[in-house]
């Protein structure tokens, strides 16, 4: 059987999604890959598995970035927080980071929007970390949606994966 890995929408990679015009401050090819190749290091993806790195956060309530600070707030995780831009760079365990770019609630593909529109999303951001953090990431991802509600998807034709864990309060 055929192995098909999940791509963003129309079957290609979807980098730098956010509104600032700048890429993510880390992507797959990003920095450090082209660093560690300068540098004759090995290249630590080779042997990793397909893992998405690529990720949305919606809610349908209305809010800012600082509501997934101030979830982390009972966490080690170093936040830095770009309040004008509504960015969010979020430290992992192991030293990778997180980072978070509020987007408009609209993703001008018709399938996209009503999906959006189904879950009636009111605050989406566009989430994206390196493969070889993805177990800390899901931690901070599951961490937040347990605190604040809303969940997170895969930048996929389909939306999945999807992680959301029931809110602090419905589990007490």
């Amino acid at each position: 059987m055929e192995n098909k890995k999940k791509r963003g929408r129309n079957n290609k990679k979807q980098t730098g999604r956010g509104q600032t015009g700048k890429r993510p401050i880390h992507t797959k090819t990003g920095g450090a890959e082209a660093a560690r190749k300068q540098n004759g290091q090995r290249n630590p993806q080779a042997s990793m598995p397909d893992v998405l790195t690529e990720w949305f956060y919606m809610s349908d309530r209305e809010m800012k970035a600082a509501a997934l600070k101030e979830a982390l707030e009972d966490t080690a995780c170093q936040v830095e927080y770009w309040e004008e831009a509504q960015v969010l760079e979020i430290g992992l365990e192991g030293g990778g980071a997180l980072d978070v770019e509020v987007i408009k609630p609209r993703l001008g593909e018709a399938g996209a929007d009503a999906f959006l529109e189904e879950h009636q999303v009111r605050f989406l951001c566009y989430i994206t970390f390196l493969p070889e953090h993805y177990e800390a990431a899901r931690a901070v991802m599951e961490h937040i949606s347990g605190r604040i509600g809303g969940f997170f998807c895969g930048d996929t034709e389909d939306f999945t994966p999807v992680i959301r864990t029931p809110a602090i309060a419905e589990q007490g």
